[in-house]
């Protein structure tokens, strides 16, 4: 029987069910594993600020990949990979979504700073509660020079708006990358930059193989990480595409998927300690 060494889960739809909640038998089988030694390590686009609150929540002590892979931290919360969009192209693009997609809510992460133009706007309203996060009101184009770049652009809609967003914007914009994180969501990232670019840090990191990851998640912004992981896992709430990337389906994030996945499997931890990059 195959061993594994790492674990890498997506939050929303994965880890958390629809309520926002970790089960029980789910978090007590996270805690067994990384008291065995198995670093159990959270890969999501939200904030650093909300991955902690998942982290906290279930008790971890691992890095944490953040904005889909634009930012991970280790242990500690040093950095380990820090890349993003470049200035001007964020202020390009926001310009652009603003002016021909107007009933489309566009806001901007840099570290943990996550900038809005109204907070009163229902679809910010509906993440910040979600992610017990503040948002900041400000002007991206004022914003962008205290920071080196912006780690992502986060457009949220209804789902025939956004599909029509990502295609028009694929085109407008080659060098940024845009994926769907869910059916009002779409993550814009810089060019290559995704969970597995984070999992291929994560294998140099840990010094092991990627046949000794497990990776599971449920929307199409965890494909890549499915397929490059020794065994990719889709929730069962997963859309089809993403259960055809994945070697194994599990059941839904409402039914323990994580942990009825993770609880056969046979671990062994890294053979050696960390390294720094």
């Amino acid at each position: 029987m195959n061993t594994y060494s790492i674990v890498l889960l997506d939050i929303d739809g994965t880890l958390v069910d629809s309520k926002d909640q970790v089960s029980q038998n789910t978090k007590l089988l996270l805690h067994h594993l990384e008291q065995k030694g198995i670093p159990i390590i959270l890969c999501s686009a939200r904030s650093p600020s909300g991955v902690e609150m998942v982290v906290q929540e279930v008790g971890l002590h691992s890095p944490i990949v953040c904005y889909g892979g634009s930012l991970l931290l280790d242990a500690q919360r040093n950095i380990i990979q820090d890349v993003g969009i470049d200035r001007e192209a964020a202020v390009a693009f926001k310009q652009f979504a603003g002016r021909e997609f107007p009933h489309i809510t566009v806001s901007s992460y840099m570290y943990d700073i996550w900038l809005v133009d109204r907070i009163d706007d229902p679809n910010i309203q509906l993440v910040a509660q979600r992610n017990q996060c503040t948002p900041l009101v400000g002007e991206l184009e004022s914003a962008v020079h205290t920071v080196p770049h912006v780690h992502k652009l986060l457009c949220m809609g209804a789902p025939e708006e956004i599909t029509r967003l990502q295609a028009r914007a694929a085109q407008a914009f080659p060098d940024l990358q845009f994926a769907r994180s869910g059916t009002i969501y779409l993550e814009v990232l810089a060019k290559d930059v995704s969970k597995r670019t984070a999992m291929e840090q994560l294998q140099t990191y840990y010094q092991v193989e990627n046949h000794k990851i497990v990776a599971m998640g449920d929307y199409f912004v965890d494909i890549e990480m499915l397929r490059h992981a020794g065994l990719g896992i889709a929730m069962g709430n997963a859309p089809d595409a993403v259960k055809q990337a994945a070697a194994q389906v599990t059941a839904s994030c409402d039914e323990e998927g994580v942990y009825i996945a993770l609880r056969h499997l046979q671990f062994t931890p890294p053979d050696l300690h960390p390294i720094q990059l």
